[in-house]
This record gives structure tokens, sequence and C-alpha cells, in this order.
């Protein structure tokens, strides 16, 4: 089982290059907690800081938890028990970063485009502006078979918006355009909002290695991959997970530096099996075909650096954290071009991850909570990358085991 999966988005959407299928591997709406999020971002800064420093210096003279499990960073669950996690996100984003790693427009490639050069019978300039929201949410379950060996499940749900304003200036206008559009065989432009399951994943976590002052451990699933398809005939939906089925493989390592603080690395490889998906071979905007294509998303891998400092029962923590992805390759069974497809498919993302985490163990351990409760809030920035989304993610976990 492994249990960090990092969402900038659903599968790419043909006018919206750049969505990386990530980590990002777009993610049961269970509880739907996603009022959470929006409210919390409501309070003013000074109020959150102030809590933030009253909570920190209340149990500065706590006695500090040094373990992994103690804060709930592992996925692992106590030998014989069950382990839950609940996480939910939410995230938006109208930028993303180009094939030279620049910060761009998300519709750069199209806004401001002159119908000519697509097609020397048409004319007029093309007016793109789109912005997505994901809201995600994910169940982990695990069992402890022992103290150091679980077995479990990832359940993610996820509903992305994106919210679209088109048109044309001049030219054959907004009704000619849409004309175009239908006779290539594509919906009318709209906002369009699209909610699913995503790819789950099945696997096991076996620490093999512990001392008092650190802990490593293996993991390895497998990501089916039953999520919806691309819609090939709708430009801007982005569905709930590329659909694609992964090999995942997993590395951590965590370790007490002392006086409060600790080091957590993390390692991860997935390996995306080929597959065959519905879709236009060529350019989005002047293939009518849809054919059965043979796809290969590329391989990726993820690692982070974390570094945490604890407070008694709270720990603050930062993370950088990369995701590197290969080339997509698409094959037609006509011979058609692929090109388009794989173009600028080879991703890049550094992102910084800072986070605020609340341990209950010892409040359950005393009779004050129900279970063992920890609760941590995250927030993720995209700081700098290639064919991804300059997205900015908002976490908020809850772990617990019974």
């Amino acid at each position: 089982m492994t249990g960090n999966d990092n969402l900038a988005g659903g599968a790419r959407a043909p006018m919206n290059a750049g969505v990386a299928a990530a980590g990002g591997r777009g993610r049961i709406r269970l509880f739907y907690a996603f009022p959470l999020v929006p409210v919390m971002t409501r309070f003013s800064i000074l109020s959150c800081f102030a809590a933030l420093l009253a909570g920190l210096s209340g149990a500065a003279g706590a006695e500090p938890i040094p373990t992994a499990a103690g804060f709930g960073l592992d996925g692992m669950a106590p030998g014989g028990h069950w382990a839950a996690r609940l996480t939910v996100l939410r995230n938006g984003y109208d930028h993303r970063f180009d094939n030279r790693g620049r910060r761009v427009d998300l519709d750069r490639d199209y806004n401001g485009l002159d119908l000519a050069r697509l097609n020397p019978g048409l004319s007029g300039t093309l007016r793109l502006d789109t912005r997505a929201v994901t809201e995600y949410t994910e169940l982990l379950l695990g069992y402890g078979v022992s103290d150091d060996l679980t077995v479990g499940i990832i359940v993610p749900y996820t509903r992305t918006t994106t919210h679209v304003r088109f048109g044309v200036d001049g030219g054959i206008g907004n009704a000619g355009m849409q004309a175009v559009l239908a006779g290539l065989g594509y919906r009318t432009p709209r906002t369009v909002s699209v909610a699913g399951f995503a790819d789950p994943t099945v696997g096991v976590l076996w620490r093999f290695h512990k001392s008092p002052v650190d802990s490593a451990i293996l993991g390895f699933g497998v990501r089916f991959g039953i999520a919806r398809d691309d819609d090939p005939n709708d430009l801007f939906d982005i569905p709930p997970g590329d659909g694609s089925t992964d090999l995942r493989s997993r590395f951590e390592y965590f370790r007490d530096l002392g006086r409060c603080f600790d080091l957590h690395l993390l390692a991860e490889y997935q390996v995306q099996l080929p597959d065959h998906v519905r879709a236009r071979p060529g350019n989005p905007l002047t293939t009518a075909s849809v054919e059965r294509l043979r796809r290969n998303l590329g391989d990726y891998w993820e690692s982070d650096v974390e570094i945490g400092k604890r407070f008694g029962n709270w720990r603050l923590s930062a993370t950088w954290h990369r995701y590197q992805e290969k080339p997509d390759r698409y094959r037609s069974p006509s011979g058609a071009d692929t090109s388009a497809l794989s173009a600028h498919t080879d991703t890049r993302a550094d992102q910084m991850r800072l986070a605020l985490s609340w341990s209950g163990i010892e409040a359950w351990q005393g009779g004050r909570l129900p279970m063992p409760l920890v609760v941590k809030l995250e927030v993720q920035d995209a700081v700098r990358g290639q064919n991804f989304v300059a997205v900015r993610d908002v976490y908020l976990r809850l772990s617990t085991s019974f």
C-alpha cells in the first residue's frame, strides 16, 4: 500500500496542455468534507497565526513523540488492527509551466490564436480563458498483519470543474466557430464538471528496519486503471484519473535527529503499463476521426525530503517534492500521425509543502479521546516545472486506528 498521492489534475485534456496526470494523478467521497477547506481558508491570517502560537506554547512542555507512527507519517497499521486515513483536497490553477520551464497562462497556445493558422478557410481571433478547480477525497484502509507488515487499499474520488470562457473576435465569429467544432464532432464549449472514482491502489508496506532512532519501509502496490476515459469529443473535460494500470514501488526512511527534529525521506517509482484509449490522433482542432490508439504513458518517479520539528504533540514540517515523468507514446492502427498527443508530455515539477500536524495519541491514552487521532493540514505550491500546472494544493488529513 502506498499512500502519498500527489494531485495536480486528472488526465490530459487537449486544450489544457500542461494538465499533468500526476501524481496528479487526478483521486470515495465517503464524507463530504470539502467545505472544511474553503471555510478554513476564510479565517484571517492573523487569527490563524495567533491560534497556532497559542497552541504551540501550550504544548511545548509536553513529552515529544519521536516516532513516525506518532504523527501518522508512514501509513503503517498496528499488528492485528486497522488503520484509516481520510484525505480531502482542493486546488485550482489557471497557469502552467511550459516546455521551457516558463510560467505562462494555461491557455497561452490558444488564446489570441489567428484561426487562419489552423485552416486557411477560417478567419478571426480565438479568445479562450480556462481555470480548473479540483476537489479530491481519498480513503486509505490498512490492516496490520504484524507490527511491521500492513496490507491495504487506497480509494480516491475526484470532481474537477473547468471554468471556460470561449469566443471568436471578428471573422467567422462565435456562431461560425461553434459550427466548425460541431462539424468536427465536438460538444459546445462550456464550463464542464466531471466527477467519479479515480484509480484505486492495492498493496503492502513492509518495515524491514527499525531502531530507537530510525526506521525504513518498502512498499509495493498495483494501481488499477478503472477511471472513466477522457471524452475525445469534449475539449475541456478532465477525467478523474488517467485510467492506466500502474505498478508502484516505494521506499521511506525516518530518522530522529535529536532536539525534537526529524527527517523523512521518500522515493516512489511507478511503471505505467501499456493499454488502449479512444482519442483523436492529430491536432484536436483539426482532426475529426476518433481511433482506438495504443497508449504507453511515461513511467514516473516522485521523491520527498522533509524536515520536521516537534513541539510536544504538535509538528511543523517543510518538504521539497520532486515529480518527474517520461514522455507518453501513442500508436495508431491506421498509421495516423500521433505526435500531437505525445508533444510536451515529458513532465517535471518541484513543489514546496508546509504542514502542521497534531497528534491525539497521548490524549487517547489518557482517556480524553475515544480513539487515536492525528490531524494534518498541508499547503503545497508548485515552485517550478516543465509541462506541469502551476497549482496550489490544500490538504486536510485525518488518521486513526481501531
